[in-house]
């Protein structure tokens, strides 16, 4: 029975004071009376999206990196998912000890992993190890949450994400759903990358959930083909949804034989109709009246009111610096009146690609302006002229281009951007404060 470890654990400290000066004496003591050969507890850094060792046994000075979890890698993804501990067999993956196995538990605080703690030991039966291990994991994503501001033990409600947002400005949406669940039919109009597809996606997923959907980009020319293709689809898609995208280039012809499927073939599933607002080619007066039988049109970006607009834009920009694992990242008040102000052609797809650019080329924990520009980074890594004599410019140059560099290989994980670069993780963090990548 771990005694010592237990106090610790009852500690009347909590938060980042629980995290600095209980965590790492409490990881050594635990490891010690459960016999664990060596252990790192990895988390991820408070307001930042890089993770580093916050307590460690048995290494020694020169530590260990366990390569096979690595971020975004196979076994990360699993461990990360796992609500079990994950097993790693010694004769499988590099371990440190030479006759040992290891387990790992992921930490979660609220509903986000935050990092993980690994052991290895030499006994095979290692449950009651799991059971201690199980609640120092549980116990440091309270205090980490809490030093987030995170509630102890509570789910974290997500905030809406950027589409259910754009839905609520869809005029007649309600009616229009409540009328695709009766007539099985819905034409989706607007401008090009106004999210046609996502909507036909999301309506079909809410009003028949499990059942398969099948999306058509482009239909055949020929008329005997179209006719096969529609029956085969059809078969497919039967009980389900049959999403019809581009009908603006449906000629007369085409336009009959789905007048004539759809009446006739005894197809039972739902049918999307996908198309820009302003048809603009001739149409059979009863396809044009088949297509208003129940018909949405998705408005512009540049219609929406500023402010919808502008939490929209914010909405989008939390989600893909998620996505780039970039959670730490703002968008400074300037840049946000930037993407704002631009016009859009191509709605959605033209608005994420420029507020991507802003993420993947900020090098500070903003981003501002000059970073929405595409290409400009590029300029910001080039090495000093070389009839610059500024030796400690040119050297702080160097330096910077290939910290930048292994920040986008290893996305931010400090622990292996020190081992990449051949410094120790003391020295890289004194280093990007000094250039202001910290």
């Amino acid at each position: 029975m771990p005694s010592q470890a237990i106090s610790l654990l009852a500690s009347d400290k909590t938060g980042k004071d629980w995290m600095d000066s209980v965590l790492p004496v409490l990881w050594e003591k635990l490891c010690t009376e459960l016999g664990l050969s060596s252990g790192v507890v990895v988390l991820k850094i408070e307001g930042e999206d890089s993770f580093y060792e916050s307590a460690s046994f048995g290494y020694g000075e020169d530590g260990f990196y366990y390569s096979f979890l690595n971020r975004d890698s196979l076994h990360w993804e699993e461990l990360m998912r796992s609500q079990e501990p994950v097993f790693f067999s010694g004769s499988e993956f590099e371990l440190f000890g030479k006759k040992t196995n290891a387990f790992a538990i992921r930490i979660r605080a609220g509903q986000k992993e935050i990092g993980f703690l690994l052991a290895e030991i030499e006994v095979s039966n290692s449950l009651p190890v799991g059971i201690f291990l199980s609640l120092l994991a549980d116990k440091v994503g309270n205090e980490w949450g809490r030093t987030q501001g995170i509630p102890v033990s509570k789910e974290v409600t997500s905030s809406e994400n950027s589409y259910s947002l754009y839905r609520k400005e869809i005029p007649n949406l309600d009616l229009a759903i409540s009328e695709f669940t009766k007539q099985k039919i819905l034409t989706i109009l607007g401008p090009s990358g106004s999210g046609k597809k996502t909507l036909a996606k999301w309506i079909h997923q809410t009003n028949l959930p499990g059942a398969p959907i099948l999306v058509i980009e482009s239909l055949p020319d020929h008329f005997g083909k179209l006719e096969k293709a529609l029956d085969l689809w059809g078969t497919e898609s039967r009980h389900g949804s049959l999403v019809l995208a581009g009908i603006q280039s449906l000629n007369l012809g085409q336009q009959q034989i789905l007048l004539d499927w759809w009446s006739k073939s005894g197809y039972s599933g739902s049918l999307f109709l996908l198309g820009p607002e302003g048809m603009g080619q001739e149409m059979l007066p009863e396809f044009e009246r088949f297509l208003q039988k129940n018909s949405l049109v998705l408005p512009s970006l540049r219609f929406l009111p500023k402010a919808k607009l502008q939490t929209l834009v914010q909405a989008i920009f939390e989600e893909l610096c998620d996505s780039q694992n970039r959670s730490g990242l703002h968008l400074g008040a300037m840049s946000l009146q930037e993407l704002i102000s631009r016009s859009y052609s191509e709605n959605f797809t033209d608005l994420r690609n420029a507020i991507l650019t802003g993420i993947l080329t900020c090098r500070t924990n903003q981003v501002e302006p000059v970073d929405l520009e595409p290409g400009k980074f590029k300029m910001d890594l080039e090495i000093p002229d070389a009839e610059d004599l500024d030796l400690r410019r040119g050297t702080e140059a160097l330096e910077r281009q290939k910290i930048l560099l292994a920040m986008r290989i290893f996305s931010g994980n400090q622990i292996r951007m020190a081992k990449a670069l051949g410094i120790s993780r003391g020295s890289l963090q004194y280093k990007m404060k000094q250039l202001g990548l910290m």
